[in-house]
């Protein structure tokens, strides 16, 4: 008779241990968004030069992005464990050197350092919960446990920050880092399991450089044509990285032990997830820095209850994250994150209503971005733990790259691309509404940004000025609206997306067989493949074969303990 493998309960072995994967993930979504209030106080303290500021600013997530392909693959070659202590370490070292630098060039070479534990933290933490979590039922439910720690970190790091630089100095967002490396690192030692899934290649340092050389290019180049507008030197800089990236998936396809599997992509639901992932990162990601804009200047909230306001659409995440994998039991995949996205466009379609009434209707602003970023949590929690799970678990690592990247440059193109037709709209509403007393240069200069027009509206007295700030509010208003509206339009192409390539796809179950463990399942039927090109799906019937009912009615399940 054939036994029947009933997975067991997490021991406190694994509890604790992702209690201390959920520390370093929290505390390194906290990093980024509490670096922006600590800024001032580093500036008045270190003197940092403009493009000093700058890096300082954005070198941790440039180099984390750059990264995260090369940790992915290394994941794979070291096993987590090894790769996680050494980025906790790291982590620890970089933090301390952050908290107490003397000057800007310490501060700036801290957080590459800050960066690289963070692009080698993240993969090796998931690839970890696939050692430690032999249940497919609960690996997925420690898998949403981790992503909501990202969710709470971003939510909860201005109000750790401000907690902080209110009583302490500037080093204390980095310092209380310290204490949370060093307790997973000694604590690691002892938990997190070692893994015999690993890869036996050599790394190709070309590929390397390559892919380091093109995502910081192409992020670096986006986001500053977002923020300082289109010009030949960011242009460049981007095509220059999307040439490399060309460069780099070639290379790929030719050497014998390539950085990025490609070959993953051949299985549809992991390819159809990632680009789920570049669609909705491009349409989301861009609208709330424009929102932000638009609640400052047109409706003159004030910070403080912006802050309330911005804080609202972070908890709303971190519901959705526990209310996601209860309802994934019960509802079909893609329809779960189709429905999450309609949702997220009834949210934008609410705050598109609210825009022409402005400040007077200000709770509908808080219902639409809750709603937007409470219907997103879905496609983000079970397209990460989708692609996860459709590789082998020795490609876990290139797999949490290929998430990484997928979002990130998503969510970089929107900036650029959502933001740049936001930004068009404004300069033409305002070049055609601008009062005839305006000059061409000061209408120039307004031109160029929201900020900008105010600071030239405040520079010109009298009716003309005045005149001039009621244009730029309605050309910012008009600008936000094209912005939401084609966000609708990308959420509409990613639910097609979703409800057609994900039709009968499946998280794994606790009946699958033994060697499909942690496999996404998709009923449809089989792809055709290169018989060189390893296939971790498992394409099942969904009537179970009499032998299997005979062992499941034969063979009672046994009492659980702890």
């Amino acid at each position: 008779m054939t036994s029947v493998e009933v997975p067991d309960r997490p021991t406190w072995r694994e509890c604790t241990g992702l209690a201390l994967l959920v520390l370093p993930m929290f505390m390194m979504a906290t990093d980024f968004t509490a670096m922006f209030m600590a800024m001032p106080a580093v500036t008045a303290d270190l003197a940092p030069s403009t493009t000093q500021t700058l890096w300082i600013m954005h070198i941790g997530e440039f180099v984390a992005a750059g990264l995260v392909i090369t940790m992915g693959w290394l994941t794979g070659r070291t096993g987590p464990r090894l790769l996680l202590l050494a980025a906790m370490g790291l982590y620890g070292l970089s933090s301390a050197m952050a908290a107490f630098a003397t000057d800007p060039e310490t501060l700036l070479v801290a957080r590459v350092l800050i960066g690289l534990a963070a692009a080698s933290a993240s993969p090796a933490a998931i690839a970890m919960l696939r050692s430690m979590f032999t249940s497919t039922k609960y690996f997925g439910i420690a898998f949403a446990v981790l992503m909501g720690a990202f969710s709470a970190g971003g939510t909860l790091g201005p109000p750790l920050g401000g907690v902080l630089l209110e009583y302490f100095w500037w080093g204390s967002v980095f310092l209380i880092n310290v204490p949370v490396a060093a307790v997973v690192l000694l604590a690691g030692l002892r938990l997190f399991p070692r893994s015999s899934d690993r890869t036996d290649e050599r790394i190709d340092m070309t590929s390397v450089m390559l892919s380091i050389a093109a995502i910081m290019l192409a992020v670096f180049g986006l986001q500053e044509i977002a923020d300082q507008g289109v010009s030949p030197l960011y242009v460049g800089t981007t095509a220059a990285g999307l040439g490399l990236g060309v460069w780099f998936v070639r290379r790929q396809r030719r050497v014998a032990n390539p950085l990025l599997d490609l070959s993953l992509f051949s299985i549809r639901p992991l390819r159809i997830a990632a680009t789920a992932f570049v669609l909705s990162s491009l349409a989301f990601v861009a609208v709330d820095f424009i929102l932000v804009q638009y609640l400052q200047i047109v409706t003159g909230v004030p910070t403080a209850q912006l802050g309330l306001m911005l804080a609202a659409p972070g908890l709303a995440a971190v519901v959705g994250t526990t209310f996601t994998l209860p309802l994934a039991r019960r509802l079909a995949l893609s329809h779960l994150m189709a429905a999450g996205l309609v949702i997220s466009l009834i949210g934008a379609l609410t705050i598109i209503t609210a825009i022409p009434l402005a400040a007077q209707v200000t709770w509908l602003f808080i219902f639409g971005t809750t709603a937007l970023a409470f219907g997103f949590t879905p496609l983000m929690l079970l397209g990460a733990q989708l692609i996860v799970t459709s590789a082998p678990k020795e490609r876990a690592g290139s797999a949490v790259a290929i998430q990484d990247v997928s979002a990130g440059l998503g969510g970089a193109v929107g900036m650029a691309f959502v933001g740049s037709i936001a930004m068009a709209v404004f300069s033409r509403v305002l070049t055609v509404t601008a009062p005839t007393g305006v000059t061409d240069a000061d209408l120039d200069a307004a031109t160029q940004s929201p900020g900008g027009a105010v600071a030239v509206a405040e520079d010109i007295d009298g009716r003309t000025g005045q005149d001039l700030l009621t244009s730029a509010q309605d050309a910012l208003s008009w600008g936000t609206v094209a912005a939401y509206a084609t966000a609708i339009v990308l959420g509409i192409a990613t639910i097609i997306l979703i409800l057609r390539g994900l039709r009968g796809v499946e998280l794994p179950s606790e009946t699958d067989e033994p060697d499909t463990e942690h496999r996404a399942v998709d009923t449809a039927p089989p792809l055709t493949r290169p018989p060189h090109v390893e296939t971790p799906m498992t394409y099942a019937s969904t009537a179970p074969t009499p032998a299997a009912e005979t062992a499941r009615e034969e063979i009672p399940c046994p009492q659980q303990t702890h």
